[in-house]
Formats: C-alpha cells, structure tokens, sequence
C-alpha cells in the first residue's frame, strides 16, 4: 500500500473543516441561520466520514510493516476520532443554537477552536514529508 490511499481521508476531512467553519462565520455576521445550520451540519457530517474512514479503511493499514505509513495511518486515526468528538460538540452547539440556549456562544467558540486546531493537525499532515 502506498502513502497516496491516505491522501483522500486526510484531505476531505480539512475541506469539509474548512467549508463549516466558513459557513458557521459567515452566517453569524451575516445573521443568516441557514448558514449557521449548514455549518454545523457539515462538521458533523466531518466527524461521521471520519468514523468511516476509520472503520473501514485506515484501521487495517496502521498495522502493515511499512514505517511511514504506519505511523501516519495510527496519527490519522486518532485524529479521526478526534473528529468523531469534535461532531459531537456540533451537535451540542447546533441543538443550543435551535432551542436558543444563552450558553449558545460560549458552545459556539470552544468548538470552532477545537476544529479550527484539527485542520491544521490535519494540513500538517498532508504537508508532511513523503
């Protein structure tokens, strides 16, 4: 197995970072909830595909001889159940921001720097020399 089968589990999970919390800013400045839904819907989404790729791709190639690819496979899967956590927190935020809780912001901010410091483990990544 080559270094390339984990270039989409680590490259689909910093997009889809990036494009919720993009979404999530854009429609508390805008005051445009359908954004803020969106937002917190694809990092949910994030944590779900993350779950996936663990299952059922990563997992078996962390245990492979190959010593770069292991590594990078065992860091990948921690940060996919980091990803997994991060969801969690989402939905947390997204149901305070549906019932209107005053706890909404504090929820808000702590889980857009939680992911905000797993894209950039996640561009670290994929930045890594091969």
């Amino acid at each position: 197995m080559q270094n390339h089968e984990l270039y989409l589990p680590m490259l689909l999970p910093l997009w889809g970072i990036f494009i919720g919390i993009a979404l999530i800013v854009i429609g508390f400045v805008d005051k445009k909830p359908v954004y803020t839904y969106s937002g917190w819907s694809m990092l949910i989404l994030v944590g779900l595909l993350s779950l996936f790729y663990n299952l059922f791709q990563i997992s078996p190639l962390s245990y492979q001889e190959n010593s770069q690819m292991s590594e990078t496979a065992t860091i990948l899967v921690k940060a996919g159940y980091l990803n997994l956590a991060g969801a969690a927190l989402s939905l947390c935020s997204l149901l305070y921001f549906r019932y209107k809780n005053r706890r909404y912001l504090l929820m808000a901010i702590l889980t857009v720097l939680f992911f905000a410091i797993q894209f950039f483990q996640y561009y670290s990544l994929i930045q890594k020399p091969k």
